[in-house]
């Protein structure tokens, strides 16, 4: 081999070996790059979503206020207190839960809840149903 030989295939050599480097290098920093864009995204998505959870919560402890559901109840959903003919005690006969009613109604004395508007309630009901009664059964 003489000595140009030489010094060309070692010359190829070395050019070779810098430009796989240098693609080694560029396949590397893109991928970097490409990382750390879906990092970037994957903490956008975070934030999003803890902002979500903390309105979410909020939401959900105004949900749980008695006043709002009440509120909402009455206003979105037009529902009304029971009158006490409707109220009636699970497991009783409904003929006794009616007598009842009426003879409760009619002994008890205007109360906190009769001077906000609301009918005295004799036994534990639904505080709120819907204003629109329901049709009446036939018998068969």
């Amino acid at each position: 081999m003489t000595r140009t030989t030489r010094f060309v295939s070692l010359w190829t050599l070395a050019v070779v070996a810098t430009a796989s480097a240098f693609v080694l290098y560029l396949a590397l920093r893109s991928r970097s790059v490409e990382l750390g864009y879906r990092l970037g995204r994957a903490r956008n998505k975070q934030a999003q979503l803890r902002e979500t959870r903390r309105v979410l919560q909020v939401e959900a402890v105004a949900y749980r206020n008695p006043e709002r559901v009440g509120a909402l109840a009455k206003g979105v959903l037009q529902m009304e207190e029971p009158p006490p003919q409707r109220i009636f005690v699970v497991g009783a006969p409904i003929e006794a839960t009616e007598a009842k009613t009426s003879a409760t109604a009619q002994k008890q004395a205007p109360s906190a809840s009769a001077s906000m508007g609301l009918s005295p309630s004799p036994v534990m009901a639904p505080v709120l149903a819907p204003s629109i009664a329901p049709p009446a059964l036939e018998a068969p």
